[in-house]
């Protein structure tokens, strides 16, 4: 599952509780379509390659003191693809080793961040006597977007039109079962992705909306029972399920610290259970080890419910179905 970049986390879920500025807004509309058009891509690698089974998406790499973040990595016969996708809208023209966009020319190269993840694969693979090709290509799924490349580049540059017949293309070649460890080799050399380095001023802070929201309308008017979390648009969800994935919001807008009980209190607001929250914390958050003079709280992975708690998803699924039983012995 391709999940979404810690900034759109970041910036999705504050968005549920105040009012985004100006340049929020504009960073959150770019990195949802942004997240929208790898999707796109991955659904057509799963209609036009459905056979390839050797993917890896959304991947961080360090090797020695380089770290690439990586979008999707194909294996077709004996070579590696190495995908980096861009979301630019406009008219990209690649000409005398720079780009310009419409007729002006861009600071960076484009090309550049794919290149340095296309040495770090070969350098790997050369370290672990992994006889594969390493092939860059540069994808705008963009369809507002027009490219032109009149240099010569050792990569593939492809306009979101022309993925689809490039995949058939591909389709002709099956991957050799002799080169399946070579997944296993670059999660040796996988780290956690990059964190957005957005946080709240004190100012900002202060107009944090208080409690529980609302899963399915995103709005606060919800109030508790024993078991359960009611909002008046009728939506009903299991308590436990409500406490930790409420914690999680506050983890992902306060990624920079540790989950905090008085904090945590503070983000739920009046309705807050205070030992409730203790009990929920204990049970599924782990704790950072005290030192004699203070307490440093619980782990903060920063990331939202569905994420954090990826390998636990059947546990609390069923757990929420649960609100439904009970319902139906009142």
């Amino acid at each position: 599952m391709r999940k979404k970049p810690h900034d759109l986390q970041w910036l999705e879920t504050l968005s549920k509780r105040k009012q985004l500025n100006e340049e929020q807004r504009w960073a959150l509309q770019r990195s949802q379509k942004g997240f929208l058009g790898e999707r796109q891509l991955d659904k057509l690698v799963e209609t036009f390659l459905p056979e390839i089974t050797a993917i890896i998406n959304d991947i961080t790499l360090k090797y020695q003191s380089t770290v690439v973040q990586i979008d999707k990595i194909l294996l077709v016969g004996t070579i590696v693809y190495i995908i980096d996708m861009k979301f630019y809208q406009g008219n990209y023209t690649f000409q005398n080793n720079s780009w310009q966009r419409n007729g002006k020319k861009l600071p960076t190269n484009i090309l550049e961040q794919l290149r340095r993840a296309v040495r770090v694969i070969e350098n790997i693979f050369k370290e672990n006597q992994i006889d594969l090709k390493v092939k860059g290509v540069l994808a705008f799924l963009n369809t507002e977007s027009n490219i032109y490349v009149e240099d010569t580049v050792p990569e593939k540059v492809l306009a979101f039109n022309e993925l689809p017949l490039w995949l058939l293309e591909l389709k002709k070649y099956s991957s050799d079962e002799h080169y399946l460890h070579w997944q296993s080799v670059l999660f040796q050399y996988q780290i956690d992705g990059y964190r957005t380095k957005r946080q709240l001023t004190l100012e900002e802070e202060k107009h944090l909306q208080k409690g529980i929201c609302c899963q399915r309308c995103h709005q606060f008017n919800t109030w508790q029972n024993k078991h359960t979390v009611h909002c008046e648009c009728g939506y009903i969800e299991t308590k436990e399920v409500a406490y930790v994935r409420t914690i999680c919001e506050s983890g992902v807008i306060f990624h920079n610290r540790n989950l905090k009980l008085r904090k945590l209190k503070e983000f739920f607001g009046e309705q807050v259970e205070p030992e409730y929250l203790r009990y929920i914390l204990k049970k599924h958050f782990v704790s950072v080890k005290h030192t004699p003079n203070r307490k440093l709280g619980h782990e903060n992975k920063g990331i939202v419910f569905e994420y954090w708690f990826a390998d636990r998803l059947d546990y609390f699924n069923q757990l929420d179905k649960r609100k439904f039983w009970k319902r139906a012995n009142i």
